[in-house]
């Protein structure tokens, strides 16, 4: 996998990328896991649109059991527990195949995930025997209750509390826009221990069964988007739960919080790369069908515009998602498997997936717009997919932490590894003698001396404590271009390890990213050198025909009817 599995790595001006995870390396088996998937979506649950959109509260839990009948609830359970423990990048395509209805999606995202991971990664053998069988099976299913009406990005200024009361903790204080909340079995809740228990205290993780005394639900939000889903208030009045359900342990719920949004936000960026993807196809479907003066509409130059931006960029964040997910599996199975091996390898990775939040959501937004504007006036009428998908589309910028929030624990995250030790943006250059990158190593370099040479300015201007904090449009800038080299670089390795089997287009899309890549670089360096009072360095930065290239691979998707790639 990429540069020897050290998160952040590829930011390295020194470090050559070697091979990643590509979608082209799954297998016919695990092609029969994500077309059962599909299938399941297109037979059962878009049929039901209707049902799920008017709230009715018993189609999403029928539809999550049958669901659970495929083995869709068990991806990410371990085998030991009942469950099938596909390597991260496989489970991730199941959820992609899942995200035509975002409801449905959203709902089976947190079984799989936040809803259940918890006892996954921190649990002991004990909760883990109880809980994971049954969210494997579905029998039982599971909510993450960390937000709270006054404390949403600052999740460790939640006021719930609890106490320990002989061999039971009583817990007061209310969670807000808890998802799936309406038909859980169980909710990870976090709480301010208020007394020490054997001299410990603050931020803690507790496993609450919502048939415990004391905990109830609030009524259905009404929301823009994702309508159909459940999202509540989890209320706890005095509530009661045994004294061995704190998960992990007291004082320490900072780490389950961080750690479980790192997976919840790698998550969430291959969900919103799936229905990124059926919102273009779906348009491609219209404007195919659609004519005007005499042809199809997307026989039009300005739509075709649309079609290969769209599907490069839907190519370059699919690129960079699925090598993020190959190198935390790779990395988790070097440092042996098991719940520590993937908590060390996410928590590795967490620049990585804060990438994935960021570029998937983004990418959403932005496809789920121009295929609405594909539509044309249909689009705006709730009876096309269009407006649903750009409705739910919205929430994915807010949730598992703002893309504000991402943007600022991005150059958190890489401080924390320079001063450590774990990487350098030195210089590639800096030894006369060294030998220079070729390939797309050499694409890039330009583009990594760039980011290192504001990185390392800011740092001496910041230090590296919080400094950064008070800077925040710096930090946002640097976070920018690290997505974009990211995305470049993953696309490029992605079409040289293809080969000769790839279809010319994939040439055409890898020169269209770069070289749009190179100018948000450019763009972002040269204002940070202005604001930071730095020499920008010259660099020979890629130039391309952006038109004639989008023109290429407009016409190949329109060939194949759809993003196929």
């Amino acid at each position: 996998m990429s540069t020897s599995i050290v998160g952040g790595g590829y930011l390295d001006p020194s470090r050559v990328a070697a091979e990643i995870f590509t979608p082209e390396q799954f297998t016919a088996d695990d092609a029969m896991m994500f077309d059962t998937a599909e299938r399941f979506v297109d037979e059962q649950v878009w049929p039901r649109l209707g049902e799920i959109e008017a709230k009715n509260p018993d189609v999403l839990p029928a539809l999550m059991q049958q669901a659970s009948e495929l083995g869709l609830t068990m991806t990410d359970i371990p085998e030991d527990h009942d469950g099938l423990g596909l390597p991260l990048q496989a489970s991730m395509r199941v959820l992609e195949k899942l995200a035509r209805e975002q409801s449905f999606m959203l709902s089976m995202m947190v079984q799989n995930g936040i809803g259940s991971q918890p006892v996954v990664l921190f649990g002991n053998e004990a909760q883990r025997s109880e809980w994971l069988p049954a969210f494997a099976s579905g029998e039982r299913r599971g909510c993450y209750c960390l937000t709270e009406p006054g404390s949403g990005s600052d999740a460790l200024a939640a006021r719930a509390s609890a106490r320990l009361d002989g061999d039971q903790w009583v817990l007061n204080g209310t969670k807000q826009f808890i998802t799936n909340a309406g038909f859980a079995h169980v909710g990870f809740v976090f709480a301010q221990v208020t007394e020490a228990v054997d001299e410990r205290s603050g931020f803690t993780c507790f496993i609450v069964p919502f048939d415990a005394p004391g905990v109830s639900t609030g009524a259905e939000e009404h929301k823009l988007g994702i309508i159909g889903s459940s999202t509540r208030q989890v209320i706890l009045q005095d509530a009661r739960i045994p004294r061995d359900n704190v998960l992990g342990e007291i004082g320490r719920g900072h780490v389950i919080a961080f750690n479980i949004l790192n997976n919840g936000r790698y998550k969430l960026g291959g969900a919103a790369l799936g229905s990124a993807k059926y919102a273009f196809n779906a348009a491609i479907e219209y404007a195919l069908g659609r004519r005007q003066f005499g042809q199809p509409v997307i026989a039009f130059g300005m739509i075709k515009r649309k079609v290969g931006q769209c599907a490069a960029d839907i190519f370059a964040v699919e690129s960079a998602i699925y090598r993020a997910g190959g190198d935390i599996q790779a990395d988790s199975e070097a440092r042996g498997g098991g719940p520590d091996a993937k908590l060390a390898a996410l928590q590795n990775h967490a620049l990585e997936c804060s990438i994935a939040k960021l570029a998937g959501s983004e990418l959403l937004w932005q496809v789920a717009d121009e295929s609405l504007q594909m539509f044309g006036g249909y689009g705006f009428l709730e009876e096309y997919p269009a407006a649903k998908y750009l409705r739910d589309a919205r929430i994915s910028r807010i949730y598992e932490g703002t893309n504000e929030i991402n943007r600022i624990v991005m150059p958190r995250t890489l401080l924390k590894k320079l001063a450590a030790g774990e990487l350098s943006l030195a210089d590639a250059d800096a030894d006369a003698g060294a030998a220079q990158p070729d390939g797309p190593a050499a694409a890039v370099a330009p583009l990594k001396m760039l980011h290192a040479r504001c990185f390392e300015a800011a740092r001496a201007r910041y230090g590296d404590g919080r400094g950064f904090d008070a800077d925040q449009e710096t930090m946002a800038h640097l976070a920018d271009m690290e997505i974009a080299i990211y995305l470049a670089e993953s696309t490029l390795l992605r079409v040289e390890q293809t080969g000769a089997g790839a279809p010319p287009v994939y040439r055409a899309i890898a020169e269209l990213v770069l070289g749009q890549s190179a100018r948000r670089v450019e763009a972002l360096g040269r204002e940070l050198a202005l604001h930071l009072d730095i020499p920008l360095p010259a660099a020979d930065l890629p130039v391309s025909d952006a038109l004639e290239l989008r023109q290429q691979i407009a016409d190949f998707i329109i060939d194949q009817e759809g993003y196929r790639l």
